[in-house]
């Protein structure tokens, strides 16, 4: 999975979700505001981020990890 995808977290449990969920997997996940990218694995680097902002993720997970994935996240991820 290389995709972008658009994440918008509500308040810091959905960070602390966030975090649990992408962490179980396998592989790099960033997540950028702009320019400026941090590791999803780390709830410190992204409460370094504006959290108001739209945020986007990427991974190179495996592609059969992706739609569990994308089921867990599913309240995160911004329409």
């Amino acid at each position: 999975m290389k995709d972008k995808i658009k994440v918008k977290f509500k308040d810091i449990n959905d960070v602390s979700k966030f975090v649990r969920i992408v962490s179980q997997y396998d592989g790099d996940f960033d997540l950028y505001c702009g320019s400026y990218c941090v590791d999803a694995k780390s709830i410190l680097g992204i409460m370094t981020m504006d959290l108001k902002s739209i945020l986007w993720m990427t991974s190179n997970c495996e592609q059969s990890d992706k739609e569990r994935l994308m089921r867990e996240l599913k309240p995160v991820i911004a329409a």
